[in-house]
């Protein structure tokens, strides 16, 4: 079987469980603690994964926000292009 290269990270909790996981075994956390949109697109690694931080896909504001959607999507379509490439 194949292994992961990416993660997707979808919210905060997501990406505040991998900064544990990373802090747990010594290491400094791969994703910066700010807010989502700020750190949307950086280059974050640990331990030979690269991470898509991006918004979770659920609750009511998916419906209402449109920039969270498209964001959403381009967090997407990078993850899809680095597993291709």
């Amino acid at each position: 079987f194949p292994l992961a290269r990416v993660l997707m990270l979808m919210g905060d909790t997501a990406i505040s469980a991998v900064n544990r996981i990373a802090k747990r075994h010594g290491e400094p956390r791969p994703v910066p603690a700010e807010a989502t949109y700020r750190i949307h697109g950086g280059d974050y690694r640990f331990r030979g994964l690269k991470f898509f931080p991006s918004y979770a896909q659920a609750g009511p504001a998916f419906f209402v926000e449109t920039s969270k959607r498209r964001l959403i999507a381009e967090d997407i379509g990078a993850a899809l292009a680095y597993v291709r490439a």
